[in-house]
């Protein structure tokens, strides 16, 4: 990659000791909070990656120290700059309160492409912290907070994994309960035979009060309560919002306001995929979210 950018290929210390203004933290996951302490240390503002860590107690340590610091720190929670986030609330007129039930289904590749692309410490739990809903389902979950206004409290969760050689999850259901009351349901795995220009396969099923809405390939069908039906054409390739979302953190950042997602959303959306993961191990019973 340095070789096709024509750029200096500089490991992590050799970057750390350059007088950068901004960090973007991309790495194995068992080795994301060393190197956002490293950053929170000199005092700079960065972009973090979720899981931004392997746990909900590594998020935590980074989330008081950048706060004890005063350092800007945000997370790549890309749906919220999303076509998806605009049409799900139909441009702020839905009502938080008047979402009744919310589906989202998200199948990205098989879990056979990390190792192919050289990352197959994506299938180990050790270093990924886990498999296919703390990859994409968190992307999830902060959306249903974001949209409902509340809090998840409580998750049943089934998991499974079908490669015998591996420990993640390539598979996950997961039912939560929000504060307000709303039920939802995110459902995520590595089962997508993918190709490059074919690579996941989304849709979703949201009810509000006031309208339905069903999504799939590239549409959105939106049914208002008096029964008009309206069809919208969006953009699903979560890709493409990654820009536009380092665009915002840094007009923000320049600005000196806080960032639109940071550390308090991811480990919020972490604990939830931890409480989630031991609803699986006893069976599906419910499990209470730790709050922060």
């Amino acid at each position: 990659m340095a070789r096709q950018l024509d750029c200096p290929l500089l490991s992590r210390d050799e970057l750390l000791n350059l007088d950068f203004d901004f960090a973007m933290i991309f790495s194995r996951h068992s080795e994301m909070a060393g190197t956002a302490q490293k950053v929170i240390n000199k005092g700079k503002p960065f972009l973090i990656e979720k899981p931004c860590g392997l746990n909900t107690a590594e998020v935590e340590a980074l989330r008081l120290a950048a706060n004890k610091a005063g350092v800007f720190v945000t997370v790549p929670f890309i749906l919220r700059v999303s076509d998806l986030a605009r049409e799900l609330s139909q441009n702020g007129s839905l009502s938080p309160a008047g979402y009744r039930h919310l589906s989202f289904r998200f199948i990205v590749g098989a879990s056979s492409r990390y190792e192919v692309n050289g990352n197959k410490w994506m299938l180990s739990k050790a270093a990924a912290g886990g498999g296919s809903v703390l990859n994409v389902g968190v992307h999830f979950f902060e959306l249903l907070e974001s949209l409902t206004q509340s809090r998840i409290v409580s998750v049943t969760a089934q998991t499974q994994t079908f490669r015998k050689d591996i420990d993640i999850d390539e598979l996950a259901m997961f039912t939560v309960t929000l504060a307000s009351g709303q039920i939802a349901h995110v459902h995520t795995g590595y089962l997508y035979p993918g190709t490059p220009d074919d690579q996941r396969e989304f849709g979703f099923s949201v009810s509000h009060e006031a309208a339905h809405l069903q999504g799939y390939a590239d549409q959105i069908v939106v049914k208002s309560a008096d029964g008009a039906l309206r069809h919208t054409t969006v953009e699903y390739n979560t890709d493409h919002f990654y820009p536009i979302f380092f665009r915002d953190a840094l007009a923000r950042c320049r600005a000196g306001q806080p960032p639109l997602v940071g550390l308090d959303e991811a480990q919020r959306a972490i604990a939830v995929v931890e409480a989630g993961y031991r609803s699986s191990e006893q069976g599906g019973t419910p499990v209470a979210v730790p709050q922060i």
